[in-house]
């Protein structure tokens, strides 16, 4: 009994000051002219709140695109770094990153990397890009450094992998590789040769495991090459959140010091633990632009309860699919639009289709079908290469036919006749 209390006592402290970190945030936010429109109090008292938040809309990636600036709840002059997402209706959204948000993200990957075994003096080779405004990789390093470990970052192209076990780095010393699983099984195809002393694999960007938490074919395809564990890794750009794994985790556990995780069905209602919706995230602690129940637009479950590795906080399975026909690429999120607006820049006759499918190992691919003279097409190709990285930093397959031949494709797809979009992959995302 007297357990039983002590329990009761500690869930009680922890619940109060998640509380007490959301009621933060949501005052914090009010800084910011969308949320003050929104929640219509300019203070909140922690009763009001407790009352308000359940009942707000969520935000949307085409919030964060229309009114990008109403989101700031810093003077500009307090802003450190603006990093970008892949792009949602053509456009990108933009994130704006504080002193406070930088130390926020360094403290946040420190404790996904503790969580997957990483300790001071280890090596860590960071398969992430970090130009093009992209935080992963700066996460990822920050977080590294703020441990104490060793980094190389080494780029997603990992070329110098090849000669990295020629090197003395840390003779005896263990690595961990960060990398989008689909482009390192891609390198191990082609006889990518990894570090002997590799710990772990750190994959981020695509799900490892299926709705049944079992390994999937990409997964699958890993193990053949690595021997070191696959761990997940979920986060978002907007939010600056990740959800980890460690070596005897099932599903990425939430961080309650630095976010709150709700699982919503169709009408805005919360799922029961293990059934898929959409994945909304409350960040805590965001400086710049703080986000009240962003909705990123995934498809998967929570799972509530004891974790075989003993933690008891809730943690995120799989995603299972995007929704809006949002499309992920090498660890990429674009949707279906952007590519339509890239597409319609180059078609001679307006004729163009976008095509997804699911490639041997369950990764997303698109084929982008666009209609061209032959004797412009080794130009176009090579501008619409150029174009595609500077507007949705991956480049899809391109494929010339003439019209007639793309309207049939479409109608082969089941399409309907003017669609420019058609989703020919497996698994179905329940939509909004």
């Amino acid at each position: 009994m007297h357990k039983d209390i002590r329990s009761a006592g500690r869930q009680s402290r922890k619940t109060a000051a998640i509380n007490a970190l959301l009621l933060a945030q949501m005052r914090h936010a009010l800084k910011a002219p969308f949320y003050l429109r929104r929640i219509g109090l300019p203070t909140l008292s922690a009763a009001a709140a407790a009352k308000v938040f359940p009942n707000l809309p969520t935000t949307t990636k085409i919030d964060l695109v229309n009114h990008g600036l109403d989101f700031l709840a810093v003077p500009a002059a307090a802003i450190r770094e603006w990093v970008t997402t892949s792009g949602t209706t053509g456009s990108p959204v933009h994130i704006a990153l504080a002193e406070r948000d930088l130390n926020r993200l360094a403290e946040n990957e420190a404790a996904a990397f503790a969580l997957a075994g990483i300790r001071r003096g280890d090596g860590v080779l960071i398969g992430v890009g970090m130009d093009r405004l992209f935080v992963a990789g700066l996460a990822y390093w920050l977080g590294a450094q703020r441990l104490g470990a060793t980094c190389l970052r080494m780029g997603p192209a990992m070329a110098d992998f090849q000669t990295l076990h020629q090197r003395p780095l840390k003779p005896g010393g263990r690595w961990f590789l960060i990398a989008v699983p689909s482009l390192l099984a891609a390198w191990c195809s082609r006889g990518l040769k990894l570090p002997r002393n590799l710990a772990a694999v750190i994959c981020i960007g695509e799900p490892l495991r299926d709705a049944s938490l079992s390994p999937n074919i990409l997964s699958q395809s890993l193990m053949h090459c690595v021997s070191a564990p696959l761990l997940s890794t979920y986060a978002t750009t907007e939010t600056c959140t990740t959800l980890a794994q460690g070596p005897q985790c099932d599903g990425g556990h939430v961080n309650p010091h630095l976010g709150m995780v709700e699982i919503l069905d169709a009408a805005d209602q919360p799922c029961a633990s293990g059934t898929p919706g959409r994945v909304v995230i409350t960040p805590f602690k965001q400086d710049a632009m703080p986000l009240l129940r962003y909705d990123t637009g995934d498809i998967a479950a929570l799972y509530r309860g004891v974790c075989p590795c003993g933690r008891q906080t809730p943690r995120l399975g799989p995603v299972l699919g995007r929704a809006a026909q949002l499309l992920k690429v090498q660890g990429v999120s674009t949707f279906a639009s952007a590519l339509a607006d890239l597409a319609r820049s180059f078609a001679a006759t307006g004729e163009f289709l976008v095509h997804a499918t699911s490639d041997a190992l369950g990764a997303d691919h698109v084929t982008v079908w666009i209609d061209s003279p032959r004797n412009k097409q080794p130009a176009l190709r090579r501008e619409f290469e150029h174009r595609a990285r500077a507007m949705i930093k991956w480049v899809p397959e391109l494929k010339f036919a003439a019209p007639h031949k793309i309207s049939a494709l479409r109608q082969q797809c089941l399409a309907r006749k003017h669609a420019y979009f058609v989703d020919g992959r497996t698994a179905l995302v329940p939509q909004k």
